[in-house]
């Protein structure tokens, strides 16, 4: 071994335990995966915390989109990935709660396969009928569908997909009849719902925006615990008479299982201060979405409360696992 040689590797083993502590992390660019399509909202939240990060961590942060199965895809290749800090995944409440509940089985163990790191932020869903319809509020809505019996209906881009469940939801909690309409994607079930189609839907707050201003939908309550800032006038699902409806979807960050500890911490910390800044405070609240933050074992226990959640409303309802 020539001397360079002797250097390299007697500089890797110095290193290595200040890795391993974190204070070395991170020595080169952070991959951050989102396995969902370019311009959706995990993919815009995805851009946003990468510049904070990039900002703290003096290392560049590229976000890559790695979308199919309904982010499955994704989640699986993270998972499968070196659990060095160095790819990390930023998903949502589809493939780690919403997944797991629906199906029968994945390419990944939500629980095992990651290292949950941190909750950046909580999405609003709303509810949104025809402008044509003359709906004004969710108790006249609940009082024309139990006046028409079983013919109602309700849109989403697919079964086990957060629209669907969140009308299944409704379903109970409203205690009216209507029926799934699988569409192929959630601009077909709005055209549904403005020709008249659809007796009602949810919808991402974020994607409905654009249609509510050309007004031709909408949104009579928040699926939340409280309202959001960008549709100030919508009042939540409890306050409008549907108590305990509480159906935010989070938005999160994880790494590969086995990641050490002090680099899960220092990413925690990093993110919990980037959430903290007035600047993507303000740039999450315009997505329709409440900033969050914490620890990552809180974050951890929201992810198995809310699939808890989730696997209940699949079961009430009477969906089979794919």
């Amino acid at each position: 071994m020539d001397r360079r040689q002797l250097l390299k590797v007697a500089g890797g083993a110095l290193l290595a335990p200040a890795v391993a502590r974190g204070d070395a992390y991170p020595v080169r660019p952070i991959l951050l995966q989102v396995p969902f399509p370019p311009g959706g909202a995990a993919d815009v939240m995805a851009r946003l915390v990468a510049r904070k990060m990039s900002e703290s961590l003096g290392q560049p942060v590229a976000v890559e989109n790695k979308p199919g199965a309904g982010g499955i895809i994704g989640a699986a290749a993270v998972a499968r990935a070196a659990p060095d800090g160095y790819t990390l995944l930023l998903s949502t409440t589809s493939t780690h709660s919403l997944a797991a509940a629906i199906k029968s089985s994945l390419p990944y163990d939500p629980e095992k396969s990651f290292a949950p790191i941190v909750e950046i932020a909580n999405g609003k869903s709303v509810l949104l009928v025809s402008s044509a319809s003359g709906i004004q509020d969710v108790a006249s809505l609940v009082k024309l569908m139990k006046s028409r019996g079983a013919d109602n209906n309700f849109g989403s881009a697919g079964v086990g997909t957060l629209a669907h469940l969140n009308g299944e939801a409704f379903k109970r909690a409203a205690g009216v009849e209507m029926t799934h309409i699988p569409y192929k994607g959630m601009s077909l079930a709005v055209q549904d719902l403005i020709g008249g189609q659809l007796t009602m839907m949810f919808d991402s707050a974020v994607s409905a925006l654009a249609v509510l201003k050309g007004g031709r939908i909408r949104a009579l309550a928040v699926a939340g615990r409280k309202r959001t800032p960008v549709l100030p006038e919508v009042p939540t699902l409890i306050e409008a008479g549907v108590p305990g409806f509480d159906m935010e979807a989070y938005f999160g960050l994880w790494a590969p299982a086995g990641t050490p500890a002090p680099i899960v911490e220092r990413l925690n910390g990093v993110l919990n201060a980037a959430i903290a800044s007035p600047d993507l405070r303000t740039e999450i609240t315009s997505l329709a979405a409440d900033p969050a933050g914490g620890t990552s074992a809180a974050f951890a226990e929201r992810v198995a409360r809310d699939r808890r959640k989730w696997k209940q409303i699949i079961t009430d309802a009477g969906i089979t696992p794919e």
